[in-house]
């Protein structure tokens, strides 16, 4: 059930030194959503992605680079 926006969820979130139970709080999102798409079960929804990226952007430089990659994969789908 792999799609680009899970794709780059998956790579931003390798990327980021955030741990993902206060990246889930910071984005509202919640974490058995989080964990149902990186395993697959669940594809990410742009606006998941944008949330993400969002919080991933208020973290700072270390996070950026898993905000880049989200925000690279909406443009790529036209969201």
């Amino acid at each position: 059930m792999d799609d680009d926006l899970t794709r780059a969820l998956r790579a931003a979130l390798r990327k980021s030194p955030a741990p993902r139970r206060a990246l889930c709080r910071a984005a509202g999102v919640e974490q058995s959503l989080l964990a149902r798409i990186l395993t697959g079960e669940r594809r990410a929804s742009p606006g998941v992605v944008r949330r993400i990226a969002r919080a991933l952007e208020g973290w700072g430089t270390d996070c950026a680079a898993g905000a880049s990659i989200l925000h690279r994969a909406l443009t790529k789908k036209g969201d």
